[in-house]
């Protein structure tokens, strides 16, 4: 949808916004690249979402609360975007940043006056959504009707040989192994006061806290991840464009990290998570469908209230294979309401909720085998343990001549599988290619994203047993 098709939001805005972003915006339609990571919304052209932020808002439009924060962070998601925007456009080009900025503001004092006063203004909202990443004219085409079953089968099969490799206690012995490097002391009670800071100064009690805390747990709860291979494709690395197609330097190995927010019931939680990607998938044989230059594995954990982990979730870079991994005294219970119309995750009991945890990667392939706690700083015999750095995913997207080449799409180009072929019916664009955060379908069968607003796509509540504590704030202390 063209945004200079879409209906202003009644402001004193002057008319030269408008102009503005509409040229603004053809720019980079015909001579730079428009930025993948977050949505554009259907009500203001100067407002991005992600899946959480427009539910968040639509929530509040209904329970009558403010919109102006959610706003602003929309806002703050478009800002972002235009600025890789620009630098993307190249030296050269006419546009203002502080001109676009000034807008900006603008638009979002005018839209949450607006949505105080306008049914109209609200309507837009509440209809408005997030594309999501399947698509129902291919779905139509490729007979989705006719091949759910084969769908349906094909996933659980892979489940089934899962649940077998992960009873198997004879795990293959590491080859590999990179560790996280050291980070602060960890002091479990002040960070949950931290916490429990944030959330008491956020405007909607958000569990967001300053920039500084944030790095601080994502250097806690970084795995430590193994190889059962030494191979070049099974090991991790940077990202980078080299002439058009993506590479990965194997000799700086990097975790690409991202924070989000996600929902549980009423309750908003903090999600971290860790981007690994490797050279390639090796081919098993001459027509391996899965087979191609690179892959990745993703691993998030969501935090508690009180700073621990609540679950750890993975899919690969694709959106493929989507694992949920519960602690064991997890006060949660998985439960897909549709199981017939919605593919199942695979589900996985690992240890405890700990500090850290430690996973592997399978070679050729990379599929999350043996989530088991683990400590950094182990040793073991014929093993290489090497350090990886934490880098803020927002690298991958910075525009420059060797940054990875996402496409508008979000796509990662020169990744396509040719899975894609029988896997069309399912309705996901190019099935098996890399893609950014924020457009991962993670289902063959129905419809899920890895950023869904509520934790893994609503499959996940608290126990019975658990609720009186957790609606009365138990776990916003620490736990012993």
């Amino acid at each position: 949808m063209l945004w200079c098709q879409l209906p202003a939001a009644a402001s004193d805005r002057p008319p030269s916004c408008d102009n503005n972003r509409t040229h603004f915006d053809a720019d980079v339609r015909h001579h730079g690249h428009r930025d993948p990571r977050y949505h554009a919304t259907a009500f203001s052209p100067w407002l991005r979402s992600d899946r959480f932020l427009l539910d968040a808002l639509q929530r509040n439009l209904a329970a009558g609360r403010q919109a102006g924060p959610i706003l602003e962070a929309m806002a703050a998601k478009d800002r972002e975007a235009v600025n890789r925007e620009l630098a993307a456009l190249g030296p050269g080009h006419t546009h203002n940043e502080q001109a676009l900025d000034a807008c900006r503001e603008s638009e979002v004092a005018a839209w949450a006056e607006a949505l105080d006063q306008d049914t109209e203004r609200r309507a837009q909202v509440n209809a408005a959504s997030i594309p999501d990443a399947y698509r129902s004219w291919q779905r139509a085409l490729g007979g989705y009707l006719f091949a759910r079953p084969f769908l349906r089968q094909g996933a659980q099969n892979w489940r089934l040989e899962e649940h077998r490799l992960q009873r198997d206690t004879s795990a293959p012995d590491p080859r590999l192994r990179w560790q996280p490097p050291p980070g602060p002391e960890w002091d479990e009670g002040a960070v949950a006061r931290r916490l429990a800071a944030a959330r008491e100064a956020h405007p909607l009690g958000w569990p967001w806290p300053e920039a500084a805390i944030r790095e601080q747990l994502a250097a806690q709860f970084a795995p430590t991840i193994e190889s059962p291979s030494d191979a070049h494709a099974d090991r991790i690395g940077r990202l980078y464009g080299y002439q058009g197609r993506p590479r990965v330097d194997t000799d700086a190995p990097t975790a690409y990290v991202e924070a989000g927010l996600t929902r549980l019931g009423d309750e908003v939680l903090l999600q971290i998570s860790y981007a690994f990607w490797f050279p390639e998938r090796t081919a098993t044989g001459p027509l391996d469908p899965y087979a191609g230059p690179i892959d990745g594995l993703i691993w998030r954990v969501t935090l508690d209230s009180s700073g621990r982990p609540l679950l750890w979730d993975s899919i690969h870079t694709c959106g493929c294979y989507y694992t949920l991994v519960l602690p064991q005294d997890a006060p949660i219970e998985f439960r897909n309401p549709d199981p017939v119309a919605q593919e199942d995750p695979l589900v996985l009991i690992g240890p405890a909720a700990t500090a850290r945890m430690r996973i592997m990667a399978s070679a050729g392939d990379h599929f999350l085998r043996w989530p088991r706690e683990g400590a950094t700083g182990v040793a073991e015999q014929g093993a290489e343990t090497l350090n990886y750095q934490l880098r803020p995913y927002a690298e991958l997207l910075a525009p420059g001549p060797r940054r990875p080449p996402f496409r508008s799409n979000g796509l990662l180009s020169g990744t396509s599988r040719l899975e894609r072929l029988f896997l069309f019916p399912a309705g996901i664009p190019d099935p098996g290619a890399m893609r950014t955060n924020g457009h991962h379908a993670t289902a063959f069968l129905g419809r899920r994203h890895f950023d869904d607003p509520e934790l893994a796509g609503g499959m996940i509540r608290m126990a019975p047993s658990a609720l009186p504590g957790w609606k009365e704030g138990a776990r916003t202390e620490p736990r012993d």
